[in-house]
């Protein structure tokens, strides 16, 4: 677990404190602006359901899930509060429903690369010795920045799990007959899939079994793409 490592790893009150904010503010963002993403594309699709609940907005209270922030301090990543969507409100159901479970993961990928960029051409700066009350900024910056990299392009990643509630099956589900069997095993099953998978990957990093869990290798990958621009 990410608290867990962090406490066990050495470092001082001030670095974790750090380090938690900066995992926060990042995980918080992009999750909110992940939702958005859905709430936008179904706005531009004729469903209005998340304007008129006011959940196109970055103001984070509104997007609040204590259980998604929880997992983001415990795991390094989470879920904002769903935005609402009415797919009966759309032009053309199954074309828009594809295009509003995939923005999600899409605004995933475009802040993951941005961050990538922001990464590259200020990484020079953040290790330049500018006193004290900088270094805490640029600390802060460089962390920020790098947890805001893993945690996009991982929820892309987990996003497209094709388990309920994710993005990943209602990708799949657009293409599948109404009330197929695969989708009624997930909408009893699905979440306890994904809390099983979720719990699977942190006891086998418990017990030194990390090459068996599928978020180590994909983690393993984002920080190598992470070495190559840094």
């Amino acid at each position: 677990m990410f608290l867990y490592s962090l406490i066990r790893s050495g470092a001082s009150l001030p670095e974790i404190i750090i380090c938690v904010l900066s995992l926060a503010l990042a995980g918080g963002l992009s999750i909110i602006v992940h939702e958005i993403a859905h709430g936008y594309v179904a706005l531009l699709c004729g469903d209005p359901t998340a304007k008129i609940n006011n959940r196109l907005t970055l103001n984070p209270v509104v997007h609040f899930d204590p259980i998604g922030l929880i997992l983001i301090l415990l795991v390094g990543f989470g879920w904002a509060k769903p935005v609402p969507i009415d797919p009966r409100n759309f032009r053309h159901r199954k074309r828009d429903m594809f295009f509003v479970s995939a923005a999600g993961v899409t605004a995933n990928l475009i802040m993951g690369g941005i961050g990538l960029l922001l990464l590259h051409f200020l990484y020079p700066y953040f290790s330049v010795d500018a006193g004290n009350v900088i270094f805490v900024f640029q600390t802060l910056g460089l962390y920020f920045l790098l947890f805001f990299v893993q945690i996009n392009f991982m929820q892309a990643f987990f996003n497209l799990l094709p388990i309920y509630p994710l993005d990943g099956f209602r990708l799949v589900n657009v293409f599948l007959k109404p009330g197929n069997s695969y989708a009624r095993f997930m909408y009893r099953y699905g979440s306890y899939c994904l809390l099983g998978l979720v719990l699977l990957g942190n006891v086998l990093r418990a017990v030194n079994l990390e090459q068996f869990d599928v978020f180590y290798w994909v983690n393993y990958l984002i920080r190598s793409l992470i070495a190559l621009v840094v």
